[in-house]
């Protein structure tokens, strides 16, 4: 029977008193270790422990390399302190033994019997050596070491079974911290692959870049108005990524329907059905947007009187779209970095995690790479967000899709009131053509709806009504007469007119909230 089966066999017999404390320890340990951030941290807990409870003057995890390479990965004093030059504090013979033979190297005194001739025992004058080696499977790690050079006999034979329990906890751990250090290294370069690829793919050629036509699109997107060159090339790259579950990086000036290309990503997507949570991440404050995201527990931090579910969670099988996420703060963006790598949720305040399946897809109206330049934007994060960039042209390089833009504002706003759409002149279509649009679609919704509620229903609709500049605020030509004051509440009479007196559908219409409609009315009163 093993030395460990007979451990185990005493403990189904009972403890001895001398023994709760190591057993202590060793439940103890397991919580330590699942706490470690990195393997580093892992190791400096476990030899810490093992130092203290062994009464070893010192510890070293020693992991093994290429053929018959060994390193020092952490070495501990009794004083909880790294030791300086631990590659030369070791005897390499007994390392040696105990790789290669994977079992135990127990020396009471290690200045006798068959170690007492080598030189690396000679050189150190160790006395106390308790080495054990860390074995996953087929495969020896490493080991633990332990020794002490002033004291023989410091260590006992009934330390053994204790020692490996500790190196069986630590093989463990090692090996799953090298599995997940593969694994990270392994995506990080395929998303780097992946974004060199896509770069690639949208770099100009050298001829003319073939534009498809819709109808050679996989999808309709009826939500995505437009068949302009600019656009049908975006519209063919969310083809591409349709049915893949890696992020996508939404890239445009505000207003040219970055929300609009997700939904439509999610719609006809894999994930359709499931839900689509969306997220303005520069809408909230740096304080809240952790747990807004993460979720918390209750008594998390004052104010937190419940436990809170997370848009993670909350988005668990669908997609969530984080919009202007280059505005993230730094501290944010490395949790969802560490998100991105494990997909485990951890709330905060908890010390259970979830795991969590969902799809990513996020929008900056900032060029990212300038902001990743300036060190705004973590570079890791960028490449985990960006493994395809879609890239949504601005309004004014797709002036031919403006009329049907038109017809459809102008039909959604009729209705909105229930009515009949008005019908725009070819003078007022060639006018909006002109405008530069430098809040793209919104502007141009907006500017619609505005002049859909001063016309009226079915009527006809030219440049008199159309708001100067592109700013909306009223007719221009043929309404000089009027003062600033009467323009606003003729606008908002036709808006209550056109929803039944519905004032938030009125508010929506002028663009306005609803409390700013109210107060607008009080003043009239």
């Amino acid at each position: 029977m093993s030395r460990f089966k007979e451990f185990l066999a005493r403990l189904r017999q009972g403890v001895r008193d001398s023994d709760r404390d190591r057993l202590a320890a060793v439940l103890e340990l397991n919580r330590a270790l699942a706490d470690a951030r990195d393997l580093q941290e892992l190791l400096v807990k476990l030899l810490d422990e093992a130092v203290q409870l062994f009464r070893a003057e010192r510890g070293f995890a020693i992991l093994r390399g290429e053929g018959e390479e060994f390193r020092v990965a952490a070495a501990r004093s009794l004083d909880r302190e790294s030791v300086q030059r631990p590659g030369k504090k070791v005897s390499s013979t007994v390392v040696r033994r105990c790789l290669d033979s994977r079992q135990g190297v127990f020396l009471q005194d290690a200045q006798e019997g068959e170690f007492g001739a080598a030189q690396s025992i000679a050189d150190i004058k160790l006395r106390s050596v308790l080495c054990m080696p860390l074995l996953a499977g087929s495969h020896c790690l490493g080991c633990i070491y332990l020794d002490h050079r002033f004291q023989a006999a410091v260590f006992q034979e009934a330390d053994l079974p204790w020692l490996q329990a500790f190196a069986d906890q630590a093989a463990i751990a090692v090996h799953l911290h090298r599995l997940l250090e593969d694994n990270r290294a392994h995506a990080a370069a395929v998303e780097q692959q992946n974004h060199a690829l896509q770069q690639s793919i949208q770099r100009a050629p050298s001829g003319p870049e073939p534009v498809p036509r819709r109808d050679q699109l996989r999808f309709e997107y009826p939500e995505i108005c437009g068949e302009s060159p600019a656009l049908l090339r975006s519209l063919a790259v969310l083809d591409r990524v349709m049915d893949a579950v890696f992020p996508v990086l939404l890239v445009g000036e505000s207003g040219t329907g970055k929300e609009l290309a997700a939904r439509a990503l999610w719609a006809h997507g894999p994930r359709a059905g499931r839900p689509f949570i969306a997220v303005n991440v520069a809408a909230i404050t740096p304080s809240l947007l952790e747990s807004e995201l993460f979720g918390h527990v209750r008594g998390a931090f004052t104010g937190a009187d419940r436990d809170r579910v997370g848009l993670l969670q909350q988005a668990d099988g669908g997609v969530l779209f984080l919009d202007e996420v280059t505005e993230l703060d730094p501290g944010v963006q490395v949790k969802l970095l560490r998100f991105l790598e494990d997909r485990l949720v951890r709330p905060v305040g908890a010390n259970q995690t979830t795991s969590v399946d969902l799809r990513i897809i996020s929008a900056t109206n900032r060029d990212p790479a300038a902001e990743v330049d300036r060190g705004a934007f973590r570079r890791d994060l960028y490449y985990r967000l960006a493994v395809v960039t879609v890239e949504l042209p601005p309004l004014r390089v797709r002036a031919s899709d403006i009329p049907m833009l038109v017809q459809r504002f102008l039909a959604d706003a009729a209705r909105a009131r229930g009515g009949t759409p008005v019908r725009p002149t070819e003078q007022l279509l060639l006018a909006l053509a002109r405008r530069p649009w430098p809040g793209n679609l919104r502007e141009l919704r907006n500017e619609l709806v505005r002049l859909d509620a001063f016309a009226e229903d079915g009527a006809e609709v030219g440049v008199e009504l159309l708001g100067t500049g592109g700013s909306g605020r009223g007719p221009a030509a043929g309404a000089a007469s009027l003062a600033l004051d009467d323009v606003e509440a003729a606008a908002i009479e036709a808006a209550l007119r056109a929803t039944g007196g519905n004032k938030a559908e009125a508010a929506r219409l002028l663009g306005i909230s609803r409390r700013a409609l109210y107060n607008k009315l009080d003043r009239r009163r």
